[in-house]
């Protein structure tokens, strides 16, 4: 028969393997639900998101694809209308985030959870200061990727069928490019033109190949340098012939120099302005002549009479010449 001490002893001793087996499955779950040892020391951090996009509490926060902490804390701020992210990393990933760190939201797969992943910046920058709240920032995940899609789809699904309709006025023959497809006479006119146009074509060409030859007025001017030189010359003279008028003791240039000269042809001219002004005005013998119609009158009566007196003469000499011999 046992004595009442070594039973309790044993019983302790089972109660204590019982309590170590607990600690270590409770290690067990903190371990996973943590993603790291429950013992390694971490630190907080602090990120303001645009938005979550369904990020839990809980969720793994990585880093290069590695698991280096869990989210701990979401809640809307109230003063900045963002969200506000607290996050745990252990200590080494702290000593590795620069000034330009940022996180961003991403998705585990195509429909899976999301996750915190830390982008730790540039490393020619400064390490991030203590109490820095990280700016965050959402990648397109596939839910905004198919409601853009959904968009996408109506546009071309509206352009389609603007498409379709142009198609339809083409083939029923509508606007200039239908009527051009279906009018065969509106064809037969655009193939006579572009004959036209093909056949100009060959004559400016073979014009071309003329001129390059030097064959008519035109080509020699172009290639002949005798046609040039005579030319040059002609403009040798004309050059020379402006200047002799342009000398103070020519005609022109006493006309342009001389004050009498030009008085005097000024006079003339002023003579002959008031001349033909007496004229219109019917005075002098050469204005009632020109403006009088009596004078006109009179003297188509004395031309009427003269063919008159020439006829009867004409038909009747005998009245007017009497001939006698001895």
């Amino acid at each position: 028969m046992r004595r009442p001490g070594t039973r309790s002893w044993s019983q302790l001793k089972v109660g204590l393997v019982i309590l170590l087996a607990l600690a270590g499955v409770l290690v067990a779950i903190l371990n996973l639900n943590e993603g790291l040892g429950v013992l390694t020391h971490r630190v907080t951090l602090r990120a303001e998101l645009d938005d979550s996009q369904g990020l839990k509490v809980g969720a793994p926060v990585r880093m290069s694809g590695v698991s280096v902490g869990n989210v701990k804390r979401i809640a809307i701020n109230g003063r900045l209308g963002k969200v506000d992210v607290e996050f745990t990393v252990i200590n080494e990933v702290r000593a590795l985030l620069h000034q330009d760190a940022v996180v961003v939201v991403r998705a585990m797969g195509l429909l899976g959870d999301k996750y915190l992943e830390i982008l730790p910046g540039n490393p020619g920058q400064p390490l991030l200061p203590v109490g820095t709240i990280l700016t965050g920032r959402s990648e397109t995940d596939i839910t905004s990727v198919a409601g853009n899609a959904n968009d996408t789809l109506a546009v071309v699904n509206r352009t389609l069928q603007e498409i379709q309709g142009i198609v339809a006025g083409l083939r029923e023959g509508k606007g200039t490019a239908g009527k051009l497809l279906t009018d065969v006479e509106l064809y037969d006119h655009s193939r006579q033109l572009v004959e036209k146009i093909t056949a100009i074509s060959e004559q400016t060409s073979h014009l071309l190949t003329r001129l390059e030859r030097g064959e008519g007025t035109l080509g020699k001017l172009l290639t002949e340098r005798t046609l040039y030189d005579r030319a040059n010359a002609a403009l040798d003279e004309l050059q020379r012939l402006s200047v002799s008028l342009n000398k103070p003791d020519g005609s022109l240039g006493r006309l342009a120099r001389d004050p009498a000269l030009y008085q005097r042809l000024d006079s003339v001219t002023s003579k002959g302005d008031a001349l033909v002004s007496k004229v219109e005005r019917g005075e002098g013998t050469l204005g009632k002549l020109i403006t009088q119609d009596d004078l006109y009158r009179r003297a188509e009566k004395v031309l009427t009479e003269v063919e008159a007196l020439l006829a009867d003469v004409k038909k009747n000499p005998a009245r007017y010449f009497k001939f006698s011999v001895f």
